[in-house]
């Protein structure tokens, strides 16, 4: 259970927050604030938290200063702001990660992964994350990636085939790749898919199959990289 605490003086930043940790499996809010002199007062008595978010430009005491003197009652420290300027503040003063409002449920989830998953070098820490399904009234859900078939384009969101369902969430592969720990076990040939290489049914000329039957040919501007990658995979003999 990872337990948190939310500062913010923004009320709807504070219901926001709240939401999003309610939405997500595992979470637990412990408390909440919106006035950063209360949280001062209150915060130096408590136990270790896993992870404090909290908004930088507050009245009376900003959130870099209060950060100074509750640090050592989190294990992680989330800064949440509208400035993107306070961002090189925010990582000065050891923060794990930095949230630029509007963020969305995605983002929330993502940075909260990678912030969890780098406490490791263990990829069984990193073997899932969590992401809303539209089909499922917009719940978070829990992916693993090992049973993630592929990742394709449609419309304004994209479909995660898994081995079970389908879910379609409001994502573009352009955020798959960026908030992803995808450099190992998937490959992108074509613009509209990036696919788990585990689930490559067969290959015929520049087609691909895939284990839940989805077919493609692989796009021009991916060419070469399909080149490398099967060539260097496809075994054949050495008799003359």
């Amino acid at each position: 259970m990872i337990r948190c605490i939310a500062i913010d003086d923004q009320q709807n930043s504070i219901s926001g927050l709240e939401k999003y940790i309610a939405d997500t499996p595992n979470m637990e809010l412990l408390a909440s604030y919106t006035d950063p002199m209360a949280a001062l007062n209150e915060l130096k008595d408590i136990d270790l938290v896993d992870v404090i978010f909290m908004d930088i430009q507050m009245p009376q005491l900003s959130g870099i200063e209060l950060s100074k003197a509750i640090r050592s009652k989190t294990r992680k420290l989330i800064f949440t702001t509208s400035h993107e300027e306070y961002a090189f503040e925010a990582f000065e003063a050891d923060a794990d990660a930095y949230l630029l409002k509007p963020y969305g449920y995605a983002k929330f989830a993502f940075t909260l992964n990678r912030v969890f998953g780098q406490e490791t070098e263990d990829a069984a820490q990193e073997d899932y994350f969590f992401v809303k399904n539209k089909s499922e009234a917009h719940k978070a859900v829990l992916v693993r990636y090992a049973d993630i078939i592929a990742f394709e384009s449609f419309h304004n969101y994209i479909k995660i085939h898994t081995k079970e369902k389908v879910i379609i969430a409001y994502l573009s592969l352009k955020d798959i790749k960026e908030q992803l720990n995808i450099d190992k076990g998937f490959i992108q040939l074509h613009r509209g898919y990036i696919i788990s290489i585990n689930h490559i049914l067969h290959v015929e000329g520049t087609r691909l199959t895939l284990s839940n039957h989805i077919s493609f040919t692989v796009g021009d501007l991916y060419y070469n990289d399909f080149r490398d990658f099967f060539t260097d995979k496809l075994v054949t003999s050495k008799r003359k």
